[in-house]
This record gives C-alpha cells, structure tokens and sequence, in this order.
C-alpha cells in the first residue's frame, strides 16, 4: 500500500483539526449570537416599523427596529389613500405617527403570493415617499431592492391563514442582512420566472380568444 509522507500526513491532520476548529467556532459564534439577540427575538408583534438609521452589526439593527403594535393596515388600497370623508382610524394613525401622506404597501419581491413558501412578507410605506421624505432608509432599501426614503412599516402573512403572523425584530434583522447580501437572488429570481409563464399564459389565453372571435 502507498504511505503517505510524515510531512503530508501531518499536514493533513492539522487541516482536518483546523477545519474542526472553524466548525465549532461558527457553531460558538452563532450561539453567542443567539444568546445575545435573545430578547429581539420574541415574536410579540404583528408590525415592526424600519425607520431610517445606520447599523453595521445586527445588534444594532435589532435596536433600531421598534415593534408597533397599534398598526392596522388599511382595508383596502383605496382605503389607504388620505381623501375627502372619514379615514379609517389606523390610516390616519399611520399618517401622523409616520408623517406619510398615504399608506401604500406591496409584498417583496421574492415573498408574493406566487413565490414559494409559507411567509409572504409585505412592507407599507408613504406612496409618494421619493418626494415627501428626506432620510434614507439602508434597511428598507435592502428589502425593496431601490432608494428608500423615511420611515417603512413591515409584517409577514401567513399564506395558511391569510393573516399577519407575530414577528420579531430579530426575524426582520435577518430579512434585511440577508437580501443585502444577495441572498434572497435565487428566490426573487424564481418568483419572476413564474410572473413571466404566468403572463405569457395569460398572452396566448387572450390570442386563442381573438381568434376564436374573429371567426
């Protein structure tokens, strides 16, 4: 049998003893971690407001994330809209506590209804923030994928049930690293694939119907 030389073996061994170390110290790492975020990662709330602000670490992201647990999302898009007649009383809470002047919201991409998975995560915003707000949002903007401005407000649905499931700032913190370190590409790119078929069905159901019509 071919034996290896010492030298090899030896450097062999402390590869797999080095690789070990790198191992468990991820594992310590995480667990620090965990121990760490311990009270951001109670789910109490079924809305966390992102406001604008800088943060390196995750620590510091969970800090500057604030549960708001007087949120109501509005009924409806119309409804979310400040317009002559009576607000629905969360809109207008909304509006002044944000300083938004409509409540908009959309789902982010790679989290829709067509995307896979059981969260579909969602984010509410003032409409027009491009021209009514001042402050750049780092957070929100690595949720949306473009510039953020001003305050934004995040909840997840959960598709078993159509309702906002409570979350935790630390779940939102995650959210946020992850999409900024392109980790949700993979997702987003599914979930545009399937906008894409889902139209293109939709383009050939309509051009079979012309032409069954203009027979």
């Amino acid at each position: 049998p071919t034996h290896l030389p010492t030298a090899v073996e030896s450097a062999m061994t402390n590869y797999s003893k080095w690789d070990k170390f790198a191992a468990d110290l991820a594992s310590d790492t995480e667990e620090e971690e965990e121990r760490e975020l311990e009270d951001y990662a109670k789910k109490s709330a079924r809305f966390i407001h992102v406001p604008p602000g800088d943060f390196t670490k995750k620590e510091q992201l969970c800090k500057l994330l604030q549960e708001d647990r007087d949120f109501e999302a509005p009924s409806s898009a119309a409804a979310g809209i400040m317009a002559d007649g009576d607000p629905e009383p969360g809109v207008e809470r909304a509006i002044k506590k944000y300083k938004w002047s409509s409540v908009a919201s959309q789902y982010l991409p790679g989290y829709g209804p067509g995307a896979g998975g059981n969260d579909m995560w969602r984010i509410f915003f003032d409409d027009n923030f491009l021209t009514t707000q001042k402050e750049p949002n780092r957070a929100a903007r690595a949720l949306l994928g473009y510039q953020s401005l001003g305050s934004f407000v995040v909840s997840c649905v959960d598709r078993n049930t159509g309702e906002d499931r409570p979350i935790s700032r630390k779940e939102v913190a995650d959210l946020v690293l992850r999409r900024q370190q392109g980790g949700d590409a993979e997702r987003i790119n599914r979930e545009h694939e399937g906008q894409k078929t889902r139209m293109d069905a939709f383009s050939q159901l309509g051009a079979e119907t012309i032409e069954l019509n203009g027979k």
